[in-house]
């Protein structure tokens, strides 16, 4: 099987899961803190075109929404753009375009978007610089993108190492009303992980070398969101995994 193919089936199988817990998620404190960290980073013009790439259940385009943006949402998995309507339609979004679409060839004009918002995306990508390209292309200048991930499969081998891996199996995920994924999944997520050219790579250093690469000159990072946003610390005794950063790049205005 393809890593492409391998990598949508693993997150279509998560795409119901993903639906409860991002609905959790609008009536929990993230709702307000998400929604903060994105609005300081809008840039300043109206009305913001967004882009929420890899949206998955729809949670950060309507924090996108809720703040001003017109909002275009895309994702690979049409599994996971069933459970974005579906949560749409719950939370009475009516005017979010949901769209299937392959993050590393975006289908839309140059310059499109002023706004470009995703979140553990990259990580997940069989060629992330070929996404950047993309996303850099249909920005607008002076638009701004915002990045959210980690260097999860540096974090996923702590855990295999640690037997992390089959403790998260064999308990309920504590944040939300659904079951922990299977030792199976896990196995699987790790295994894609390893896979894929950017688990050998320094983030978020390699993202931004990237992103100069094509031209952006102007950046804002937070190397860890969980503990300087969210407030969070590891439970005692868990190994330090790989936190998550923000990454705000800027594309240069026309000169």
């Amino acid at each position: 099987m393809e890593i492409q193919d391998r990598i949508n089936n693993y997150w279509s199988k998560r795409a119901d899961e993903f639906g409860d817990a991002r609905y959790a998620d609008m009536h929990s404190q993230k709702r307000e803190k998400w929604t903060a960290l994105i609005q300081a980073h809008l840039p300043q013009r109206q009305p913001v075109r967004a882009l929420d790439l890899g949206t998955g259940a729809g949670f950060f385009a309507f924090l996108q929404k809720d703040v001003g943006c017109s909002v275009t949402a895309i994702d690979y998995s049409e599994a996971m753009l069933k459970n974005a309507r579906l949560n749409a339609g719950r939370l009475g979004y009516t005017d979010i375009s949901f769209l299937q679409m392959d993050a590393q060839a975006l289908q839309f004009e140059d310059e499109s978007f002023d706004f470009i918002f995703t979140r553990n995306v990259t990580w997940t990508l069989p060629d992330p610089a070929k996404a950047y390209a993309e996303m850099v292309r249909v920005l607008a200048p002076g638009g701004r993108l915002m990045n959210a991930d980690a260097n999860y499969s540096a974090g996923f081998q702590v855990m295999d190492e640690n037997g992390w891996t089959e403790k998260a199996a064999a308990k309920a995920n504590t944040q939300y009303a659904f079951p922990a994924q299977s030792l199976e999944m896990l196995r699987e997520r790790n295994d894609i992980a390893r896979s894929l050219y950017i688990a050998k790579e320094a983030r978020p250093l390699w993202d931004m070398r990237i992103l100069m690469s094509y031209g952006v000159e102007r950046f804002w990072l937070d190397l860890d969101i969980n503990a300087n946003v969210f407030g969070l610390t590891p439970p005692e005794g868990a190994p330090r995994l790989s936190p998550e950063f923000v990454l705000v790049a800027e594309k240069p205005s026309d000169r």
